[in-house]
């Protein structure tokens, strides 16, 4: 006899609203896959373009935005102490919101873990979507998008509360929809903030980004202070004399998650996809801001350019808001831009050798190019962020920001997540993922897809087999490598071993518009596994090819299931590879000894990608790789290991990480009087800054390697919780 599993309590539920639309044809939708190399001209008012959102889902636009302004946790209805607030934008709970056809609410089953509390509607689809919600338990009546405004919100944030916590007061302010979509990303959140903190206001005055922007870098700043305060357990008398020093303080280290939305899709991706007339008729560029951006009921049934930008601004927002930070919405990327990329990816590809001037000069056209994208307000933002998430077809970490001499993603931790197509981008928004601690247990699995026959088999299992050996005595750390040369032997295997992370050794392969990995030798762009471990890591050359927005198995992972997908946009040097990975496997084993150093995967891996810069230097010629690994006069320490020890310590700025690379291997050469020979071999051949051609895509952040009181206490490390 089996015992029932037991059901969570109320406390432990996490809201959950749904949005109801009519699927096209009156049938449940099959998910938009992105693996399609074009639209079928016979039915073009079914997508939007050239994002490709389905139009029977941007129906729920109204409806989704409208949820962003409900309580998106238990935590959003009560008065909670500031330093309580910062913890909770560590944890980043997010708004469960799920756009669901009206003929698959009799079958959906939800999870015990999800407590429905409302379910919203086109007005013709009151009485179905009545029927459904009633046996899946939603609590609240069904609202029809005609009913939304200001007074419904009031209603509905007051009915929750009193479900939720019936004996406890409400907070006081009013709460009102956002107007302008263009600015939601800067202001809601702020707004969240505001009423948490019982601060007044009303709509505000400001509708560009900047003032908008540096009301909310206020605001946290003032949070953090209070919260510091807090925490040293001071009473009010005794804050009031040191407050104004502790917001200069805390004004001069605030860091906030920073999201950006960054439209456009390649031109190469467009003149596959559409017909040149759809195209001239269809497709414009989109502006940072736009004062007809509003919401209203009828968002859904705009043209192209305003439906596509209220649901991108939809995902922006959502993570804003999940972040407890801040969004911008950026204007598309010029087309150029998406052409230059194209040719650099080209040339990786073509090139028997790295050839760094070519690429040197690429990279300088590419940043010219982009340039514009970084605006003032961009600029300050960037400056003031965590991490960077971008929603975007376009890397922009390889792009170089202004007055900075190395590319964004080697200056702070950056991942991406796709807007093409924009359906799944919708879909995902929602489905905010739980955060999945790392703390004392994790288990790879590493499956070599590359015949030992290969060159680069046999490179990268040697490569393995002594990480492994390494690590092996690592307490909380297990890794295993099997040999998987089949699609079916890779199913098994990770049915088998269900790893936290998989790591997949494999060659990479452009089929068309398809980028792939090849199992034994045949490609494939879909793994279709059983089980899908949270973070897949991609050791092969070219799976995420962004210069013709091919279809690429890193996104299509995020699609299977997996949290976090990390891949190459170029090819990549076996060796070099083999190193970055394992030092990520090191990086994460020194987490285990030593907790309590990064907060996240991501930041782990922005760790291991910036510090293995030094071997994008070293190991790009010959000779720079025998005077770095080699003995220093008299049996000393190789330039590369004092380098590592001392030499560089509190020396390397992220945003200038090769230049002073450079300054610190030229002043270990000088030590040795080879200091011009060493700073030439840096200009003449030069070196290829392959590290940042790795991306990562998904929600690498919600692999969570600290508890939430460790980060917490991280942010105050002299101060006492309050009793």
């Amino acid at each position: 006899m089996t015992t029932a599993s037991p059901q969570p309590s109320d406390v432990d539920r996490h809201l959950l609203y749904l949005v109801v639309f009519d699927p096209e044809d009156g049938a449940a939708p099959v998910e938009i896959s992105p693996v399609i190399e074009a639209m079928p001209d016979e039915g073009p008012d079914q997508f939007s373009m050239p994002h490709s959102l389905a139009r029977d889902v941007a129906q729920t636009l109204p409806g989704l935005w409208y949820c962003l302004h409900l309580p998106q946790s238990r935590a959003d209805l009560v008065d909670l102490e500031a330093w309580k607030l910062k913890g909770l934008q560590q944890l980043a709970m997010g708004h469960h919101v799920v756009p669901i056809p009206v003929t698959a609410l009799d079958s959906l089953i939800l999870p015990p873990w999800w407590r429905p509390m409302l379910a919203l509607c086109p007005d013709g689809l009151v009485e179905r979507t009545a029927q459904g919600a009633a046996a899946l338990g939603v609590e609240l009546p069904v609202a029809s998008f005609s009913s939304l405004g200001d007074a419904s919100l009031e209603e509905h944030w007051r009915a929750i509360h009193e479900r939720v916590y019936p004996d406890i007061p409400p907070l006081e302010g009013k709460v009102r929809l956002s107007r302008r979509l263009d600015v939601a990303a800067l202001d809601l959140p702020w707004r969240f903030t505001a009423r948490r903190m019982g601060w007044k206001f009303d709509a505000p005055a400001a509708k560009e980004a900047l003032p908008l922007m540096r009301r909310t870098l206020q605001g946290h700043t003032l949070v953090a202070a209070t919260a510091r305060l807090e925490r040293q357990g001071l009473t009010l008398e005794e804050a009031e004399p040191v407050f104004g020093q502790t917001v200069l303080e805390e004004e001069a280290r605030l860091r906030l998650p920073i999201a950006l939305a960054l439209p456009g899709v390649a031109p190469a991706y467009m003149r596959g996809a559409y017909s040149p007339q759809l195209r001239k008729a269809r497709v414009r560029p989109l502006a940072a801001v736009d004062a007809s951006d509003t919401w209203s009921t009828e968002i859904g049934e705009r043209d192209d350019a305003h439906v596509e930008r209220a649901a991108i601004e939809y995902a922006l927002t959502h993570r804003a808001v999940a972040n407890d930070s801040l969004g911008l919405m950026m204007p598309s990327v010029p087309p150029s831009a998406f052409t230059i990329l194209a040719e650099l990816e080209k040339h990786f590809r073509n090139s028997p050798a790295d050839r760094p001037r070519s690429v040197a000069k690429r990279l300088s056209r590419l940043n010219a190019v982009v340039r514009p994208l970084f605006t003032e307000p961009v600029m300050e933002a960037i400056s003031r962020a965590s991490m960077l998430t971008v929603f975007s077809n376009f890397p922009l970490g390889l792009a170089t920001m202004p007055g900075d001499t190395a590319p964004l993603a080697a200056r702070l931790p950056l991942t991406y997540e796709p807007l093409l197509p924009l359906t799944r981008t919708v879909q995902k928004s929602g489905a905010t993922p739980l955060g999945i601690e790392w703390k004392n247990d994790i288990r790879v699995l590493v499956a070599e897809c590359i015949p030992s026959k290969d060159p680069v088999g046999r490179i990268s299992r040697a490569g393995w087999w002594e990480t492994q050996d390494v690590l092996k005595d690592v307490e909380g750390l297990s890794i295993h490598t099997v040999e998987t040369l089949s699609l079916e032997a890779l199913r098994k295997a990770v049915d088998e071993h269900r790893p936290d992370l998989l790591i997949i050794s494999a060659h990479g392969t452009l089929v068309g518009n398809l980028a792939a990995i090849v199992i034994g030798d045949e490609p494939h762009i879909e793994l279709g596994l059983k089980y899908t471990p949270p973070v897949i890591v991609l050791s092969a050359c070219h799976v995420a090819p962004r210069g013709a927005s091919a279809v690429s198995i890193t996104d299509l992972l995020l699609r299977e299931g997996a949290l976090a997908v990390l891949g190459t946009q170029v090819p990549v040097d076996v060796r070099r590879n083999m190193m970055l990975t394992g030092r990520l496997l090191t990086n994460l084993a020194d987490h285990l000894t030593n907790q309590g150093r990064h907060a996240t995967l991501l930041e782990v891996w922005h760790h291991t990608q910036t510090t293995n810069t030094v071997n994008d230097i070293l190991m790009s010629t010959p000779s720079l790789l025998s005077w770095g690994s080699t003995p220093g006069p008299g049996g000393g320490l190789a330039p590369l290991q004092e380098f590592m020890i001392s030499r560089s310590a509190g020396r390397l700025r992220g945003a200038h990480i090769y230049e002073d690379s450079e300054q610190v291997l030229g002043e270990i050469a000088e030590d040795q009087g080879r200091g011009e020979q060493v700073r030439n071999w840096f200009r003449r051949p030069g070196y290829v800054p392959e590290s940042l051609f790795y991306l990562f895509a998904g929600r690498p952040e919600r692999i969570l390697i600290s508890s939430m009181e460790e980060r917490v206490a991280a942010l105050w490390p002299d101060s006492d919780t309050p009793a």
